[in-house]
């Protein structure tokens, strides 16, 4: 899994007069947004037929790419 080919979030500017504080998603741990998307896939997998090899990445690219656009879209954890 290649978790080095994941986007940098982009932060909106803060609000006038508000505090200039790191964006959060900065300070998650990669082992956490990897274990995120283990969940999303375990989620999947129980819902779905995955078969071999070929099906379990193309399940984990889904996920991956899953997890990427909630990660960019929240506004919070």
């Amino acid at each position: 899994m290649d978790g080095n080919n994941r986007k940098a979030a982009q932060g909106n500017a803060p609000a006038a007069g508000a505090m200039h504080t790191a964006d959060w998603r900065t300070q998650l741990q990669p082992d956490s947004r990897q274990r995120i998307v283990n969940k999303i896939m375990e989620n999947i997998k129980g819902r779905l037929p995955v078969s071999g090899q070929e099906g379990a990445q193309e399940l984990n690219k889904i996920a991956m790419r899953f997890e990427d656009m909630i990660h960019t879209a929240a506004t919070s954890k």
